[in-house]
């Protein structure tokens, strides 16, 4: 008995304390905190009906059995509810309640219903717990209760393993940690009565919470002393799910570092602070958050007509006046965004790209509204940053195969690879955007090596070589050019294919070579030294010069498709590329000519010095089986000696 009112006691302690420092503290009201919250006050209400319990079962009055079974009753409720309560907290780290389908809503609402139901009972059916002889006794529908632990603690382990990679590895390890604290108490309770440590563990895992995940002051700029963007995201997101009216003005300090270069770090701060009062002081009615180094978010809580153009010509007339440090006078440009929410955007991460396309822009418009962005195209900017994440996490890509014609051997002799996935919203998503959205997303990398694998997975599986294939282009991405250890790890993934290097070829662009750095020269001339080729396509689109081509160790140059087009009706345009193609073959040169969809665009090439075509006059982008189908085509149309031999 003394174990367990010791437990009761410091449960109830720490969960007064708890709750009393997160109202104090927290200031930013969102889905998340006030889950978290109801989690306290319901885990305190449980710690104190079990202190009240505790101190009953020294008493002997008449009225000892109907407050013990009263506070018996609380406590089965609180406790079932807390179940629910933990897994909405998880789930709401992810999404929010409206966000979920209505199968996922009853998933989420029944259980736990039946569970009420059954506890609510009780007083009728003592199928929970029963006083008999003013003793304290679990019936068997005390299992109700551990099933019902059991379904709501499955829910959340699953929860965290298919949403993995939208915790990081810190949250990811915290959540599990209160998981395992609740199973094993869980465990303690049900075989052990007697040592009641539910409730202690739980409290235990409410301050594990609060102080690395619900913590407030993570909401609070350490510097300025005002909201951080981690509070404006929740806050956002709370808004347009709630649909509450409410304006964003953004302000954006453009030429900030020029203008204070001469400043060291503490005198810079002491701008900034300057800023933030003024801010601060004007706004009468919102929050104010420091969402970047250079940029701040207002945010007006249903604002009046005249509210949101008042400050904000409050804002720019003081941004025309100079900021003081002690002698020293710095004058700042101050851009501004206002967007009026949810009406002219109705989600949250359109709000976010709007206001990245307004932090990157260099508009010389002092105040933005929303009718200064295409919204449809960041809205599906957005959703393709999004579908990418999805299809990157599942592996959901198709690989697709462009056949490079050979002009000598007059077959099929290589082909180009790229990729494409289907989205339920966008429909098929293609190569191009794909290459675009990962350079942004950072999943750039992760691409490039995985359509390498697969790429080497096809050559291995279908003996690409022994069919009379020459190589398979792949795109190169800006961003693996510069990754330190690119060619240690692309071989390895050749050797484990036992893939000869030479049947791959790596595409890079005129755009990436104009940016080359030392450290892409020498990552391409280990990678040309192993036997991978290089192409530099897209030649002729003005991004570089012609000494890229001997400078770096490429074996196929490709003309862009815009000079084969422009070769049709302009007499310079053929002879400028009849003379590249010649100039690199003199130097050792395979040339490739892309943008061939018509029979005399076919028929002019033939003339010059091409060694590979491809365009929509042989084939368009087919599929891995389409392709194998050509390629034995190609076989039993032109034999099988000396294929390799071609490029």
């Amino acid at each position: 008995m003394s174990y367990e009112a010791g437990f009761a006691i410091a449960s109830m302690i720490l969960s007064i304390l708890l709750i009393v420092y997160f109202l104090r503290l927290n200031k930013m009201y969102n889905t998340q905190s006030g889950l978290f919250l109801a989690l306290l006050i319901d885990n305190g209400i449980t710690s104190f009906c079990t202190v009240c319990l505790c101190g009953l079962r020294y008493l002997q009055p008449s009225f000892r059995i109907p407050a013990s079974d009263f506070f018996s009753y609380v406590y089965f409720i609180t406790h079932i509810l807390m179940l629910v309560m933990l897994f909405l907290y998880l789930l709401s780290t992810i999404k929010n309640w409206r966000e979920l389908r209505m199968i996922v809503r009853l998933g989420i609402i029944v259980p736990i219903s039946i569970a009420l139901l059954v506890v609510l009972s009780n007083p009728f059916t003592h199928a929970i717990y029963s006083y008999t002889s003013g003793e304290y006794g679990r019936e068997p529908g005390i299992a109700v209760v551990y099933i019902t632990f059991a379904y709501y603690f499955s829910l959340m382990v699953l929860l965290l393993l298919l949403h993995q990679k939208s915790f990081s590895v810190k949250r990811r390890f915290i959540f599990m940690t209160v998981l395992g604290l609740g199973l094993f108490s869980v465990l303690i309770q049900m075989y052990r009565p007697e040592f009641k440590v539910e409730t202690v563990t739980i409290t235990l895992c409410g301050l594990v919470l609060f102080l690395f995940i619900q913590n407030p002051m993570v909401q609070i700029d350490p510097d300025l002393h005002i909201y951080s963007r981690q509070a404006f995201l929740g806050r956002l997101r709370y808004n347009m799910l709630s649909r509450k009216r409410f304006d964003i003005i953004e302000l954006i300090l453009p030429d900030f570092e020029a203008q204070t270069q001469a400043l060291n770090v503490e005198q810079k701060k002491e701008i900034m602070k300057q800023i933030s009062g003024f801010l601060a002081f004007e706004l009468h009615n919102g929050n104010l958050y420091h969402t970047d180094q250079l940029a701040f978010v207002i945010e007006l809580v249903r604002p009046e007509a005249k509210e949101a153009s008042s400050l904000l010509r409050t804002i720019r007339e003081r941004f025309e006046e100079p900021w003081k440090l002690g002698d020293t006078k710095i004058m700042l440009t101050g851009r501004m965004l206002r967007l009026i929410l949810p009406t002219e955007a109705q989600e949250d991460q359109l709000v976010l790209g709007v206001m990245n396309r307004f932090e990157k822009g260099s508009s010389e418009n002092r105040v933005l509204t929303a009718a200064d962005f295409d919204l449809q195209e960041i809205e599906r900017n957005q959703k393709i940053t999004g579908a990418l994440a999805r299809a990157m996490e599942k592996k959901n890509f198709e690989m697709r195969y462009t056949p490079v014609y050979s002009m000598g051997l007059e077959r099929i002799v290589a082909a180009e690879v790229s990729v494409r996935f289907l989205d339920e919203e966008l429909g098929y998503v293609y190569d191009d955007e794909i290459y675009s959205y990962a350079e942004r997303s950072g999943h750039a990398l992760q691409l490039g090596e995985m359509i390498f694998e697969k790429s080497c997975e096809f050559i291995e599986k279908q003996d690409l070589k022994g069919k009379g294939l020459s190589f398979l282009g792949l795109r190169l991405h800006p961003a693996m050019c510069m990754q330190y250890g690119l060619m240690e790890r692309l071989t390895q993934i050749a050797q484990a294919h036992h893939v000869d290097q030479r049947m791959i070829c790596l595409l890079i662009s005129e755009y990436t070579v104009s940016k080359a750095s030392k450290a892409l020269k020498e990552n391409l001339s280990k990678m040309a030294a192993e036997g991978l080729r290089f192409c530099l396509e897209d030649y002729g689109s003005g991004f570089t010069s012609i000494t890229s081509i001997y400078e770096l160790p490429f074996s196929v140059l490709k003309v862009n498709k815009s000079v084969m087009q422009a070769t049709m009706s302009n007499e310079k345009a053929r002879i400028t590329m009849d003379s590249t193609l010649v100039m690199a073959r003199d130097l050792s040169m395979m040339t490739m000519v892309e943008g061939i969809d018509e029979e005399n665009q076919f028929e002019m090439i033939s003339d010059m010095a091409c060694d590979l075509a491809k365009g929509k006059y042989f084939f368009d982008q087919i599929d891995e089986a389409e392709f194998v189908r050509v390629l034995h085509m190609a076989a039993e149309n032109s034999g099988k000696e000396g294929r390799n031999d071609a490029v």
